[in-house]
């Protein structure tokens, strides 16, 4: 193989010639400079003195943190910052010396960082793919790369345009290194090319008296124990940064997740006022129902030449009416209350067996009366249930309500119970008149009321379903009703088992 004297290559190939051979990773120009940012904030919370070879993209937010390293350093230590030839040649300062290169310099898309101390060395060398084509870019061309160039990619922490431009890939191969022998060979390396004459006759004196000092600046092969102690920091410094960056990472997903939460909530909260303006203007229209109606009848009654069986069809009338508004507002107020005392009901565990039973009894009397046959089978190992247990007494309430107004004597109602490994369900089945296929997907809905009611029933308000519904859905369940004309209606109420 040819030294590097007789063939002069770039120090990403350089490297890969090596007999080390390093790894390389593809990196953003972003997470190139926080490389190059936690390499200076190690040497400076360290208090570690070096020499630095520098070579970084064009662009103030590069070099800041070696120049703010640089204000740090004590002579004879320096940084030696390599610029490219048409860079704006600031003043040096303090203990840097700054050397413009030439336009055949061998360094073309490559970017390195230098540690070089007594008791510490280090690399940092990145790479930036040279282009496929050296053909000038148009205006339209200029603009699609621009547009192409990662959001995520501070303008501040990126490379130029230009190179971003001329780049055949936006990402930077980039090798990390605290091998002696591979520090060693990048520091020939540059020497070599300020042997070649690189520099210019300014600098000259300095950088020739500072070629004399690097190769003493060595780490010994033997890896002294304040040599590996420092290894220790660097390993260990690196492992702190990463942990925090992966709070940071954690931290800004959670705000977003926050964010996003935020977002979906203000769209819940927007439907639910506008199904809160929806229900208003319904209880609205459904009160003045019956006041129309009352009021009507009221007139009638006036007339002088009513007869007595009218005047008794208009009473009946206003009763009825009467009834079907007292219904409609005690309705609506154990719907505002259900809502009012779900933040302050606890899910706390709840056996059917101590809650349902006591429900059906209750109605015992009535079904009798009714001449129904009431019966339940609730058996006494079920695992509890997360419902509050003045929830789950309302939605029977309302099951047993509705079966028995809609069975006619002689028929049975049955309340039922069983589980599975996620849920418990309760069946309340009856052999009633049944709903139609036309109503069966609005039960649910507030105010609906079927067409089928029986004879001699004061008509409700239709919102006990929907009360149950909602009941069910604050604490995790569900309620599904299938139902045929004539052949009876079953309600399966489904709630979350209980796994304390």
């Amino acid at each position: 193989m040819q030294s590097y004297q007789e063939q002069e290559v770039s120090l990403h190939r350089l490297l890969q010639l090596s007999a080390a051979a390093p790894d390389y990773v593809q990196v953003k120009p972003k997470g190139f400079k926080a490389i190059l940012q936690s390499t200076v904030e190690f040497l400076e919370a360290h208090d570690i003195q070096a020499h630095l070879l520098v070579k970084l993209p064009v662009g103030d937010p590069w070099n800041e943190d070696v120049l703010r390293y640089c204000q740090g350093l004590v002579l004879p230590h320096r940084v030696l910052r390599f610029v490219r030839p048409d860079a704006d040649l600031a003043a040096s300062l303090g203990s840097e010396v700054v050397v413009p290169l030439p336009e055949s310099h061998t360094w073309r898309g490559d970017y390195f960082v230098v540690v070089q101390s007594e008791s510490f060395a280090a690399m940092l060398v990145a790479h930036r793919f040279q282009p496929l084509s050296a053909a000038p870019l148009g205006e339209g061309q200029r603009q699609a790369l621009e547009n192409q160039r990662d959001p995520d990619d501070d303008d501040e922490a990126s490379p130029p345009l230009e190179e971003a431009m001329t780049a055949r890939s936006s990402y930077l191969s980039v090798c990390c290194s605290i091998n002696p022998d591979l520090v060693a060979t990048v520091v020939s390396a540059i020497r070599h090319q300020i042997d070649q004459g690189l520099v210019t006759a300014d600098a000259a004196l300095d950088l020739a008296t500072l070629a004399q000092q690097w190769p003493q600046l060595r780490p010994t092969q033997s890896l002294t124990p304040a040599y590996l102690t420092l290894v220790d920091r660097w390993l260990n410094w690196q492992l702190k940064r990463q942990e925090h960056l992966r709070q940071s990472a954690s931290t800004y997903r959670r705000q977003a997740l926050n964010m996003s939460s935020l977002s979906s909530q203000n769209e819940v909260l927007i439907n639910t006022l506008r199904l809160k303006d929806d229900f208003l203007n319904t209880v609205g229209q459904e009160l003045r129902t019956p006041l129309t109606t009352i009021k009507t009848a009221l007139t009638l009654l006036d007339s002088p030449h009513l007869k007595p069986p009218q005047r008794q069809r208009y009473m009946g009338m206003i009763s009825h009416e009467c009834d079907r508004q007292s219904a409609l507002i005690s309705g609506v107020l154990n719907l505002l209350q259900m809502e009012t005392s779900v933040s302050q009901a606890p899910l706390a565990p709840l056996n059917l067996s101590e809650t349902v039973p006591p429900v059906v009894s209750t109605y015992q009397p009535l079904a009798e009366e009714r001449g129904v046959m009431l019966a339940y089978t609730i058996p006494t190992q079920l695992p509890p249930v997360l419902c509050p247990d003045s929830w789950l007494r309302q939605v029977m309430i309302h099951l047993l309500n509705n079966s028995l107004k809609y069975t006619s004597s002689g028929g049975q109602v049955w309340v039922t119970a069983s589980s599975t490994a996620d849920y418990a369900e309760i069946e309340v089945r009856d052999t009633g008149i049944g709903i139609s296929a036309s109503d069966l997907p609005h039960i649910f809905e507030h105010f609906y009321r079927g067409r089928n009611l029986p004879p001699d029933e004061t008509e409700g308000a239709g919102l006990g379903l929907s009360i149950v519904q909602q009941l069910l859905l604050y604490c995790g369940g569900t309620i599904v009703a299938h139902s045929q004309p004539e052949a009876g209606t079953t309600m399966v109420v489904r709630l979350p088992i209980h796994h304390g």
